[in-house]
């Protein structure tokens, strides 16, 4: 929840034009940053289709994400707020990298679903063999 209104506040601030948030003292290298709202993104994926099994095992998205990050919440404000106003090119770089990341997942997770499916066709192309086998075998005997 506090990731969606910290996102409602960047959208409110990021459409005045006028408006650039200072650098944070603590700022986040680019990359890094990306990481972090690539993993955010995830997160926030995972809850709306997982809530049950990410509360049963007791994560904490934004806690997780201080702690691997090792950032506070203030500290990932300040930056979120000052990529998201510093160039509007570069912040709409770091969402395509982060939608192609997105997409290149999901295909390679659809093709190891075809892969399995492929495999469990032939296994059971093989087992229905093995009975046609074996039920010719007894009809010899």
């Amino acid at each position: 929840m506090r990731f969606f209104l910290l996102v409602l506040l960047l959208v409110t601030v990021s459409c005045d034009k006028s408006f650039k948030a200072p650098e944070p003292d603590n700022l986040i290298d680019q990359p890094v940053m990306e990481e972090i709202l690539y993993d955010i993104s995830l997160l926030k994926a995972a809850k709306s289709k997982s809530y049950k099994i990410l509360k049963d095992n007791n994560v904490q998205a934004d806690v997780y994400i201080y702690e691997k990050y090792k950032i506070d919440s203030i500290t990932l404000r300040q930056n979120i707020e000052y990529y998201a106003t510093f160039s509007f090119k570069k912040a709409k770089g770091i969402e395509e990298r982060i939608k192609l990341r997105f997409d290149a997942e999901k295909a390679q997770i659809e093709k190891i679903i075809q892969d399995s499916l492929k495999i469990k066709k032939d296994i059971d192309s093989v087992k229905l063999s093995d009975k046609t086998l074996k039920k010719n075998l007894r009809s010899l005997k």
